[in-house]
């Protein structure tokens, strides 16, 4: 079970990374306050990979009611995170309060367990126009994790 939480992580590093070098032009909040509205992060949000033998798909969806599930497709197995959000425009602090984590191995049993992980992070939205087309959370700790805008057929696809 731990290797494949381990796998999963080098996933996400390996995600973070290539959505950080789609999304390079982007720039970071500087001092200069920058205020988003709550209402442009709701959405289905996605990294793709395919590097070498990895392949797979990560998914995050924000709910108006501040619900999130975070999917993590890889190869047959499967990763769901649930948890809540919140956003606060005049700080851009965003929070996730994960409150339940299900791992599933091809066809077996998922494995549910309930952990209580905090992450805080900054946001930055890259646009089009208007449009909002990516968006990156910056952790205090430097970590970037980028994703770009999804659309609900996608979540059809991987919840079927």
């Amino acid at each position: 079970m731990r290797k494949h939480i381990k796998a999963a992580a080098l996933l996400l590093a390996s995600f973070s990374m290539l959505v950080g070098a789609v999304m390079a032009n982007e720039t970071l909040p500087s001092s200069t306050a920058v205020h988003y509205e709550k209402k442009e992060l709701y959405g289905v949000w996605y990294i793709n990979l395919n590097e070498g033998n990895s392949k797979g798909v990560a998914l995050l969806v924000l709910h108006e009611n501040g619900t999130a599930t975070d999917y993590l497709m890889v190869s047959d197995q499967k990763i769901i995170q649930k948890s809540s959000w919140s956003y606060d425009a005049e700080r851009n602090l965003f929070e996730q309060t994960v409150s339940e984590v299900s791992i599933q191995n091809g066809k077996s049993a998922a494995v549910v367990s309930h952990p209580h992980e905090v992450i805080r992070a900054s946001i930055s939205l890259a646009k089009l126009g208007d449009e909002v087309i990516g968006i990156k959370f910056k952790k205090d700790d430097g970590e970037l994790t980028g994703y770009l805008k999804g659309s609900d057929r996608m979540l059809d696809v991987i919840t079927q």
